[in-house]
């Protein structure tokens, strides 16, 4: 079995580092865009369906108490969706800033590891070259 000299070690780190950061930052953006969209859609939802509630409301101040009215059944309704989207909105929201921070760190410590192996290979190789 042949042994890896030390250049192949080093490139072999860096592109572990930079690769499997890379990847994590990559990934977590992506679930992070997933997450915001089911927010935006959870978030429109039960801003539709508080819209509607109000106007029933409007319409029969006592739609949601009063089993006689006409607008009752429809109000009962978008009262469910609306507070059912509340809790999915909130979930949403959370789970976005869960994925969307480090995302955002990860892609970040891919660049400064990017400028630290930069740094790291200038400096190996000017020892390099003056042991030559």
């Amino acid at each position: 079995m042949k042994k890896l000299d030390k250049k192949s070690i080093r490139l072999l780190a860096y592109v572990g580092i930079l690769g499997g950061l890379g990847i994590a930052s990559l990934t977590l953006f992506t679930i992070s865009r997933f997450e915001k969209a089911k927010y935006q859609a959870s978030n429109s939802t039960q801003l539709a369906a508080t819209n509607k509630l109000n106007q029933l409301l409007k319409a029969d101040k006592n739609a949601l108490e009063d089993e006689n009215s006409t607008y009752y059944k429809a109000a009962i309704y978008w009262d469910e969706v609306k507070t059912i989207f509340e809790g999915k909105t909130k979930a949403n929201s959370i789970a976005y800033q869960a994925t969307a921070i480090p995302a955002y760190a990860f892609s970040l410590s891919t660049l400064v590891a990017f400028g630290l192996i930069l740094k790291h290979a200038e400096k190996v190789k000017e020892k390099e070259d003056s042991a030559i």
